[in-house]
């Protein structure tokens, strides 16, 4: 059997200069958070054509419990779905090479079991968001059509995630959007079915430019949309929304009385959930 408790997926597409820099540092903080031997990486190229899937097999060489995915074009949607299904561990944490926060990861892992999936949103807290205006206006049109199509209560549905992979497979068995709007589908199953979500917030400061043309982006992006809805409408919510936001302070404070009280309630509600799903 394996010895994986958490795998970390990483979609890489032309990554061949951050890629190996990024597994190095977030190498050190899995060993001091999660223990050695106790996770993997799940690196899922796709389509690059600059070398990453050498490096990647050198991270796969180099932490032998780790996975190399490849597939033959570019999705970020696709890569995270089969990211997702070839985990081992019993948690995953979804990043991008260039976006990953030791402080959510330490504070999902020391409280894993309190919620299904954990959004790590570059939205709620703007005080942490360094990225271009045009980047936030764009952020917040696409999540305020989200609110207003979908109902979705949160601010992110992009980003970096921490889940329990064996509630949520059954979610990820339905999804059929790929591209940009699968962990926007993901997110808005998982909460349609009255699983237990939370929001933390996270940085997001720009350290490259944007690969993909932004009028090319929106386009694509409003066309998903467009089929999300049509997808959603065969999921339509059954139980109340279960969802949770927390503060920066609340992550880094945790003794502090706001966050304890906030952590006893919600434990008192995960016990009630357990209990009502025994009865």
């Amino acid at each position: 059997m394996s010895s994986v408790e958490l795998s970390v997926i990483v979609p890489a597409f032309n990554e061949a200069n951050d890629l190996g820099d990024m597994a190095t540092r977030l190498a050190s903080c899995l060993d001091k958070i999660v223990g050695a031997g106790q996770w993997q990486f799940v690196i899922v190229d796709n389509g690059s054509i600059d070398g990453t899937q050498d490096h990647a097999r050198r991270i796969v060489d180099m932490w032998p419990t780790s996975k190399l995915v490849e597939l033959p074009r570019p999705d970020y949607g696709e890569a995270l779905f089969c990211g997702l299904r070839a985990a081992d561990g019993e948690w995953a944490y979804i990043i991008n090479v260039d976006f990953w926060d030791e402080v959510m990861l330490g504070w999902c892992w020391r409280h894993r079991g309190l919620y299904d999936l954990v959004l790590g949103s570059k939205r709620s807290d703007n005080t942490l968001n360094k990225t271009h205006k045009y980047r936030k206006t764009l952020s917040w049109g696409l999540n305020s059509i989200l609110q207003f199509v979908f109902g979705f209560v949160g601010s992110d549905t992009h980003g970096q995630k921490f889940l329990h992979l064996s509630t949520l497979r059954p979610i990820l068995d339905r999804c059929v959007m790929r591209r940009g709007q699968f962990d926007t589908e993901f997110t808005l199953r998982a909460m349609r079915a009255g699983l237990w979500l939370a929001e933390v917030p996270v940085p997001l400061v720009e350290m490259r430019p944007q690969r993909n043309l932004m009028v090319a982006k929106i386009y694509r992006n409003l066309v998903d949309i467009l089929r999300l809805r049509k997808v959603m409408r065969q999921s339509p919510a059954t139980t109340p929304v279960r969802y949770h936001r927390w503060a920066r302070e609340d992550l880094t404070e945790e003794g502090s009385t706001q966050a304890a009280v906030f952590l006893e309630a919600v434990e008192r509600q995960r016990k009630m959930k357990l209990h009502s799903k025994v009865g």
